[in-house]
């Protein structure tokens, strides 16, 4: 699985976030990461709208889930645990 992370640091809910973004790291260590900057980077192909942070979701390169905005550490393990 990969998991595409799309915030700012100017992104009050992205900060936020970054606490439980870590965690899902720890926890499924032997998945794959990227992050990427919603000023800096080039995140045309994935079609994020104006809501930060955005984490998409990979299954043989395939997206199968996008978590978007802020959520509470449950909501945000159980959309992730729905689809591993």
């Amino acid at each position: 699985m990969k998991f595409v992370r799309i915030s700012s640091t100017w992104c009050v809910s992205c900060i936020i976030m970054n606490k439980l973004w870590k965690k899902l790291k720890e926890i499924y260590s032997d998945f794959e990461y990227v992050e990427l900057d919603y000023d800096m980077d080039d995140i045309d192909e994935y079609n994020v709208g104006e809501i930060l942070p955005v984490l998409i979701i990979y299954k043989n390169n395939i997206e199968v889930k996008r978590i978007i905005g802020e959520k509470s550490e449950k909501e945000f393990f159980k959309e992730i645990e729905e689809i591993i």
